[in-house]
């Protein structure tokens, strides 16, 4: 249970932090979110992220969009939350939920490391293990 935890928050997270980060913790240098499509661990298409920050499942169902400064929206336009320009991201109520550093390791609220993104998109978990990509 606290793998399947641990694993959902680096989901979450990665997902916030890979959709709308500063360029200096994403490996796009050209844009402030890392757009193209996601991959799990088999390599399996886990849906995309348009450059204008758009986010689109595995069946091309819109499920959101996080705006250029960093805040997220359900595909109900509501607000789920925002990563600042450091890599903090945080919830709806503006409560911490974790960081990700200048290296792409992740750390959630306690500082606790729960994995990492290197430069190449690939994600992995607290263990090492290689749990998805991004392309």
């Amino acid at each position: 249970m606290q793998r399947r935890n641990a694993i959902r928050m680096l989901g979450v997270l990665a997902g916030v932090l890979a959709a709308g980060v500063a360029p200096q913790v994403l490996a796009d240098p050209w844009s402030d979110r890392e757009t193209g499509r996601q991959y799990d661990r088999l390599g399996r298409y886990q849906g995309r992220v348009e450059e204008d920050g758009r986010r689109y499942d595995a069946q091309g169902r819109y499920e959101g969009r996080v705006d250029s400064n960093g805040r997220a929206y359900d595909r109900s336009g509501r607000y789920q939350g925002r990563v600042d320009s450091s890599g903090r991201s945080y919830d709806a109520q503006g409560r911490y939920m974790g960081r990700q550093d200048e290296s792409g390791r992740i750390y959630d609220r306690s500082g606790r490391y729960q994995g990492r993104i290197d430069s190449n998109g690939r994600r992995y978990d607290a263990q090492g293990r290689y749990v998805g990509q991004s392309r």
